[in-house]
């Protein structure tokens, strides 16, 4: 039984409603990869399967002071829900978690003469995100900011260092999902080196992405769309080694290994943990 729920930056009790979660999976469907083979009983089982979207239904309820109050917010409450992107849903039991959810198929409000109620049917990436990421530093002074959360609280200082020389660094990832260039739509992993150098390699899990130029600035490794930007400019061209998958954010421990030459930097872990 679930209170209320967060959609689009907006509180359900904004609109003074009543709401409980209908179907809430814990587990999005697998999209298994597999095939029959005529003559041969059952099916080739390739593993590693994708997820499908998840299916979460809210249920709401209103009472207004009569019919025609009844129509008015049922007008508001479907501006409210209306969108063609996907965008956040907060539900109250889970506040430092996010869906990203749209609405796509219609809502039946039933009517009485005071009372409306309905189910809102809301599709999902099949992940869910924490309601901030690495790259912050928030302060006490955020009062939406839900404190009690699965990464360090200081986490500007926990998923930042300097680099003068060859230099390793192990950050936490809470989550439950590897993070890179094969997460859903709405992921973030990045990496940002601010400084100068002559010559940048960077190692994580196995993967390595090394930048050919002497260069200075501030690099965005975007490891989810697989781009390199130094100051906005694109800068694919002076990457070399993995460009075929970036890299990758595994749950738990991370080492992340930074070598090269003229060495000036500061680089910021930027990536949003995920789970099932």
């Amino acid at each position: 039984m679930v209170g209320s729920f967060n959609y689009k930056g907006i509180k359900s009790s904004k609109f003074e409603l009543i709401c409980h979660s209908v179907s809430r999976p814990l587990l999005p469907t697998v999209r298994p990869k597999m095939m029959q083979i005529y003559g041969k009983s059952g099916v080739i089982d390739y593993g590693d399967g994708d997820y499908e979207t998840r299916k979460i239904t809210m249920h709401m309820a209103y009472i207004s002071k009569d019919y025609y109050e009844l129509r008015n917010r049922a007008r508001e409450i479907a501006a409210w829900l209306a969108s063609n992107v996907w965008a956040k849903l907060i539900i109250n039991d889970e506040p430092d978690k996010y869906y990203l959810a749209r609405v796509i198929s219609g809502i039946n409000i039933e009517t009485m003469q005071r009372l409306g109620q309905a189910d809102i049917n809301f599709e999902c990436q099949p992940f869910v995100y924490m309601v901030t990421d690495t790259g912050v530093d928030p302060t006490w002074g955020e009062t939406e900011f839900p404190w009690v959360t699965d990464i360090p609280w200081n986490m500007i200082q926990s998923y930042q260092f300097s680099a003068t020389a060859t230099k390793e660094y192990t950050f936490h990832n809470p989550g439950t999902q590897e993070i890179g260039c094969t997460s859903p739509q709405g992921s973030k992993f990045n990496m940002i080196i601010s400084g100068s150098w002559t010559r940048l390699e960077i190692s994580l899990n196995g993967k390595t992405i090394e930048y050919t130029e002497a260069d200075s600035g501030t690099l965005v490794i975007d490891n989810v769309e697989m781009e390199a930007k130094l100051d906005g400019a694109n800068k694919l061209s002076a990457l070399e080694g993995d460009i075929d998958s970036f890299l990758s954010v595994m749950p738990g421990e991370n080492t992340v290994a930074i070598d090269g030459t003229g060495l000036n930097m500061t680089v910021t872990i930027d990536f949003t943990p995920m789970w099932l």
